[in-house]
């Protein structure tokens, strides 16, 4: 592989700024304060620190996490923290907690996710995974955090066989004092990373490295085929952790765990590593490859703009990271996660379920707790249903043809086909799903009507409804989101044409009907109706059952709404889906059966043209085209990227009849199924 010549700076989103290298605990499965290489570095002034953080954010940079070693043995960490917050940085830090009491008034009304280490309750226990006799101070910071009343204390729990008999008890403490607990796998690197090190033994070194950066032949023996019944990240203790997917205060990450499932140890990482996330070290230099394998790096003697295009940061970025033996079967999520953003694949479904859970269960969920009954025996049954569809029944998507892809797509004429989505998908369609910059803008994904569930709805209705109607519809949440997930991949995904997602649909219509019924004949409940309406036409049920949601004024999801009714709806229904919504929306559907199904491509918006080069999309399309688009797309500034996916659907929507034609699979699959022609 060559290095590229340049670094589009505007991949470059986040940082982790190891501030400082010094810790004080001595953690047995961290080599930070046992490896030789993390000591004697020069530490930045503030205002040198201020200074690489406008650089940092010169370059795109809008997330940083301060870790280390220990961020408040910095000397000027509360200055640091505060100016990137200045910035408009959303900004994270992690702490274990034992000098951290006398900088929470100068840190925690400044961060947006303030995390505490907390393996143990236990003192004995404590000493002997950190290394140090300290957990009275650690508690002692978290509860003081939590008078703060700032909401973003997160407790950080690495879960292994030394303290998985503790989770009842940490539970017990996060539900006490209403603070939430993520209850992680062991990142493993390198070698039994999960395995407690003698604190008191000699410095560790790291596998031998050859002078050119590259690990001898033999640096990863014996990792492969580890992933047996003992491991943190497989078997009983992965078990373990699902079942807290539910319990309030408990936080999982389903694509962590998936990640580790699936991870094959012989191939290539794909690691984001100084590719979206740079690694920035206590003395401004970008640590290279990463941290954990860190054994080269680029001085901060120029500025960053400079030193991304440093040749010797480029050939690192593209021939080692990720592909250096020591980064086979690397699991250090900070980096591997941020890929996950990157490839529509199944790790981002779970990505995505994951993160509706979260927020979920710490907006509603967990303030009502323990007033708020949840079956977790029926809910850990309906997720139970979901992941055998995900897991056994969707297809295994293959690796995009470029890294730059979301996911694998073939063309053909005036045909797009993805490895995901049923039937067929157009070129608006297609470059559209790149606007957003992440797989979360990505039109055909069931995370995208749950985002307003909990970003609209919810919200809403805590103004609109008396206390005890509000509380009676969080209690359906986390099954209403699970039937929703399940109803939409047999409709839209391949391979679930055989399910019938009858039964989940049922499970959202009982919710729009009853949460429907509860809204008082205000204004403010239209945007209610709207999101409620969202639901009801994607999954296409019964125009009639819809009716008392109907919204005649124009809304944002009107024309996504339009689009999924001309690819499911039979001919029949479309005028009375047409009935429920605005006139724009409705005049595409009642235009459809008017039109033919191959149509003269219609001409681009005159903005979108200009950035995309492009007069009409062409009617037909070929494999280089598509991927000239893309790029178009990709490499322009978040500023042109605003509003772009609206004006490529609605350019869509402006030949109905071919958008009929594109979902001619989907509607014969629904009735095949039983689980849309039988309403």
């Amino acid at each position: 592989m060559t290095a590229s010549t340049t670094t589009d700076r505007g991949r470059l989103t986040s940082a982790r700024f190891y501030i400082t290298f010094r810790c004080n605990s001595l953690c047995g499965y961290c080599n930070v304060w046992q490896d030789d290489k993390f000591k004697g570095y020069e530490e930045l002034t503030l205002e040198r620190g201020r200074r690489i953080l406008d650089e940092l954010y010169e370059l795109g940079v809008r997330y940083v996490d301060f870790t280390g070693g220990e961020p408040v043995l910095h000397p000027h960490i509360d200055g640091v923290v505060q100016y990137a917050k200045s910035l408009g940085m959303a900004v994270e830090i992690t702490s274990n907690g034992i000098r951290f009491a006398q900088h929470i008034e100068a840190i925690v009304p400044h961060v947006d996710t303030m995390n505490v280490s907390l393996d143990t309750l236990r003192p004995d226990r404590y000493r002997r995974i950190r290394g140090v006799p300290t957990l009275d101070r650690a508690l002692d910071v978290i509860r003081k955090v939590i008078a703060t009343g700032s909401g973003n204390l997160k407790l950080i729990c690495v879960v292994t066989r030394e303290n998985v008999d503790e989770i009842p008890d940490l539970l017990r403490f996060a539900h006490e004092n209403r603070t939430t607990v993520y209850f992680s796998g062991m990142f493993e690197y390198f070698d039994e990373q999960d395995t407690v090190r003698d604190t008191n033994r000699t410095a560790r070194k790291l596998k031998l490295i050859e002078q050119n950066g590259r690990p001898l032949a033999d640096a990863t023996a014996g990792r492969a085929g580890r992933m047996d019944e003992s491991e943190p990240t497989g078997g009983p203790i992965a078990e373990e952790l699902i079942r807290l997917l539910h319990q309030p205060f408990a936080l999982v990450n389903l694509h962590f765990r998936k990640y580790m499932e699936t991870l094959d140890p012989t191939a290539p990482t794909d690691c984001y590593a100084n590719k979206r996330i740079l690694t920035v070290g206590p003395d401004g230099r970008l640590v290279l490859p990463c941290y954990h394998a860190f054994d080269n790096s680029v001085a901060w003697d120029r500025a960053l703009r400079e030193l991304v295009e440093d040749p010797e940061f480029l050939r690192v970025r593209d021939e080692e990271v990720g592909h250096r033996s020591e980064c086979r079967g690397c699991t250090v999520f900070p980096y591997i996660g941020l890929s996950f953003s990157h490839r529509f694949d199944k790790v981002f479904l779970y990505q995505a379920l994951s993160e509706e859970i979260a927020k979920l269960k710490r907006r509603f969920t967990d303030p009502l707790f323990p007033r708020l009954p949840l079956d977790l025996g029926r809910l850990h049954s309906r997720y139970s249903e979901l992941e055998h569809l995900i897991d056994q029944v969707l297809p295994a998507p293959r690796p995009p043809a470029s890294a730059d892809h979301f996911y694998r797509f073939e063309v053909a004429g005036t045909s797009v086909r993805s490895e995901f989505a049923a039937g067929e998908l157009s070129v608006a369609e297609l470059i559209g799903d790149y606007a957003h910059g992440e797989c979360w803008g990505i039109q055909r994904s069931p995370h995208t009507w749950v985002r307003l569930v909990y970003r609209e709805l919810v919200p809403a209705l805590r103004e609109l409804l008396p206390r005890q109607a509000y509380e009676s519809v969080v209690a359906e949440l986390y099954e209403v989101q699970l039937a929703w997930w399940y109803a939409y991949l047999t409709r839209y995904y391949r391979g679930t044409g055989h399910l019938d997602g009858t039964a989940a649909e049922e499970t959202v219509a009982g919710f729009l009907a009853r949460t429907g019924a509860l809204l008082p004949d205000v204004p403010a409940a239209t945007r209610v109706r709207e999101v409620l309406l969202h639901a009801g036409c994607v999954l296409g049920l019964p125009p009639g059952t819809l009716a008392p949601l109907a919204v005649r004024t124009p809304f944002p999801e009107a024309a996504l709404i339009a689009k999924h009714l001309l690819l499911i709806a039979p001919d029949t229904e479309l005028p009375r889906y047409a009935d429920l919504l605005p006139d724009e929306a409705a005049g595409h559907l009642r235009r459809a059966p008017l039109v033919p199904a191959v149509e003269d491509p219609a001409p681009l918006d005159p903005k979108t043209a200009r950035l995309l080069g492009q007069a009409p999309l062409p009617a037909t399309i070929d494999e280089a085209t598509a991927k000239k688009l893309i790029a178009a797309v990709t490499a322009l500034a978040p500023e042109d990227r605003e509003g772009l996916a609206a004006r490529l659907l609605d350019h869509e929507l402006r030949t109905p009849g071919a958008v009929r034609r594109r979902g001619a699979e989907l509607r014969s699959r629904g009735t095949a199924s039983g689980s849309g022609g039988q309403r």
